[in-house]
């Protein structure tokens, strides 16, 4: 008589056995679906404190950027404080400027330069409404104008006289100039300026 052993690779599976296959296969999925949420949480800590890092470094960064900057302005603001004219001394030089052009001689041949300069400007120059000149007197050294807003004009724009001097500085002929002075109302400018 034979016996029959079958190959134990083709043994049929108990219940059990199928049973304790099924837990080790489950298992490590169910270990995995528990540990993911506390795996991705500890990633996200890490990324939060990397990007806070990040953050501080570049706040830390900025505000070093930021105080080299206003060590820069202070340093130029006291510059500015160390070069400029005390308000006395200012109305005490326009006070000199008005004196010196009640009393200085006319330059014929400058003073007609820079009054024709001026009366070119003012119809050359790109602005919304001409200006009516109402004083303009130069002598050697010192030149006064005065500007007034036109008839039949209610209102001058916005910032006119300002937008007006800011052309008017760039002018070459206007550059000889070493202090002028400006005074403004709604509807009118005066100007004095020296090359003294």
């Amino acid at each position: 008589m034979s016996f029959f052993q079958p190959d134990p690779q083709h043994q049929p599976q108990t219940y059990q056995q199928e049973f304790v296959e099924m837990q080790t296969m489950e298992v490590p999925e169910q270990q995995a679906t528990a540990v993911a949420p506390v795996i991705k949480k500890q990633v996200a800590e890490v990324n939060s404190d990397s990007s806070v890092a990040v953050s501080k470094s570049e706040l830390e960064q900025q505000v070093a950027e930021l105080k080299l900057q206003v060590e820069n302005q202070q340093a130029v603001i006291a510059s500015y404080r160390s070069s400029a004219i005390p308000p006395q001394q200012i109305n005490s030089h326009l006070e000199d400027l008005y004196t010196l052009l009640e009393e200085q001689s006319r330059d014929e041949a400058w003073a007609y330069q820079i009054e024709t300069a001026m009366s070119d400007f003012l119809i050359m120059a790109d602005l919304p409404v001409q200006p009516e000149m109402s004083i303009s007197r130069c002598k050697s050294s010192v030149c006064q104008f005065k500007l007034l807003q036109p008839e039949g004009v209610d209102e001058l724009p916005s910032h006119y006289w300002r937008n007006m001097t800011d052309k008017m500085v760039e002018q070459s002929w206007w550059k000889q100039f070493k202090f002028t002075s400006t005074t403004s109302s709604d509807d009118s400018l005066t100007i004095i300026a020296s090359t003294e």
